[in-house]
């Protein structure tokens, strides 16, 4: 999820997929802007997202998107919520489940 403390631009899912792109290319140069990286989906009202990543790719993306501080000359940071190698497993939080 990306937080924007003051507001600021929302971007659309082509200008969020840009720049996780270019996250990875200020950290990792042209190899981690080369890095394939899906966004599966992504709601602007609350500016989160779900990515895919081949496995040896997650800590470059983690770090990229992590040490990301501006976004359109504005302060920004991406906290990861959830982390899975199964798709499935992000559709819900077993925490909130509830038996009856």
């Amino acid at each position: 999820r990306r937080e924007l403390p003051d507001g600021g631009a929302r971007p659309n899912a082509a200008q969020f997929k840009q720049l996780v792109v270019t996250a990875l290319r200020e950290l990792h140069g042209e190899v981690g802007a080369a890095l394939p990286v899906d966004v599966l989906t992504y709601e602007e009202k609350t500016l989160s997202a779900i990515l895919r990543v081949i496995s040896s790719g997650l800590v470059k993306l983690w770090s990229a998107l992590t040490l990301l501080g501006f976004y359109q000359n504005r302060r920004c940071a991406f906290r990861v919520l959830q982390m899975s190698p199964f798709l499935l497993a992000l559709s819900g939080n077993s925490r909130e489940l509830v038996l009856d």
